[in-house]
């Protein structure tokens, strides 16, 4: 630093540390990604940070991070949602963390609080999707919930652990007096 004056006012001098910074920022990202040369995934966040010059290189995604995936006419198959995701580029595992929700092809839905998703597990693999989290899921038929998830990579097949399933009583039902006297309204 040069300065005409012995005086430094309105100089700071910071101290960082470099280890600590992305190799690459950006803001206000929407990327196509390909998988096998075909375009399989759109991705949008509002921050993507990578950190390649770690041992175990990853992007950081601080703002959370919405993710389409298209079937072979560019159609959305489904979708994914969370506040805030990692991805592991030596792994290729995704960790997605609170208010993580997943739209199938099917249309019904998975809500977590945590999820790992292994990009590269083949289809008919149970082990691609996967959490110990409770899940609730939303179909046509009703709701129900999970103490964790097993699943392929569209969500369409999968194994449900302490399941438990809601569904919509008819309103026929309630009045031939198919709930106790003390829940009536």
């Amino acid at each position: 630093m040069v300065s005409c004056t012995k005086s430094n006012n309105g100089i700071a001098i910071v101290a960082a540390n470099l280890d600590n910074l992305p190799t690459i920022h950006g803001e206000k990202i929407s990327s196509l990604i390909s998988d096998s040369g075909i375009t399989r995934y759109r991705l949008e966040t509002a921050v993507w940070d990578i950190y390649s010059d770690e041992t175990n290189p990853y992007w950081y995604f601080p703002q959370g991070a919405y993710i389409e995936k298209f079937d072979s006419l560019f159609h959305v198959d489904g979708f994914v949602r969370a506040d805030t995701v990692y991805f592991f580029e030596k792994t290729d595992l995704w960790r997605l963390i609170g208010n993580v929700l997943i739209q199938n092809m099917n249309g019904e839905t998975f809500e977590t609080s945590e999820l790992f998703w292994r990009q590269k597990e083949p289809e008919g693999s149970l082990n691609a999707i996967y959490t110990d989290s409770l899940v609730k899921i939303t179909t046509s038929n009703g709701i129900s919930t999970s103490q964790g998830i097993r699943s392929n990579q569209s969500m369409t097949s999968h194994v449900l652990y302490q399941h438990s399933y809601i569904t919509d009583m008819e309103e026929e039902e309630v009045k031939n007096d198919t709930i106790s006297p003390a829940m009536k309204p």
